[in-house]
């Protein structure tokens, strides 16, 4: 009897491994051919600056935007930098500073980010050697 309740618990579990990865792979090419046909994404560093005056207005201003945007904010207020930091995902640069209420933005600024790979690290290594 116990043998025969591990080797169904066995084959219950490759079933539900089989059935997770062919819905991941399902799912990953659904999420693929959607990708190709929206606009590029980018990652932006939004900082928002604010004086120690305007911080509580600033703070409120955010947190009426809802707790979904509230959360993605990092604010180093606390340690007497009135700035707020966040990584949004935004199509280009005015995209990113819509993530912040109106009255910040004059003051805020996105910097678009990217990643390195270790081949284009080599390749600029590479670029310096051939201007000696």
């Amino acid at each position: 009897m116990r043998r025969h309740l591990v080797s169904g618990l066995v084959a219950a579990s490759l079933a539900v491994l089989v059935l997770g990865v062919a819905f991941a792979a399902t799912g990953s090419s659904k999420s693929a051919s959607k990708s190709t046909s929206k606009e590029a994404m980018y990652h932006y560093l939004v900082i928002a600056p604010h004086t120690p005056e305007e911080c509580l207005k600033t703070l409120d201003e955010v947190s009426a935007e809802g707790a979904e945007t509230l959360v993605k904010f990092s604010w180093g207020c606390k340690a007497g930098d009135h700035t707020g930091y966040a990584m949004v995902t935004a199509k280009d640069e005015v995209g990113a500073l819509a993530f912040i209420p109106e009255a910040g933005r004059a003051t805020a600024k996105a910097i678009k980010l990217n990643k390195f790979t270790m081949e284009e690290i080599k390749a600029f290594h590479a670029s310096l050697e051939v201007k000696k």
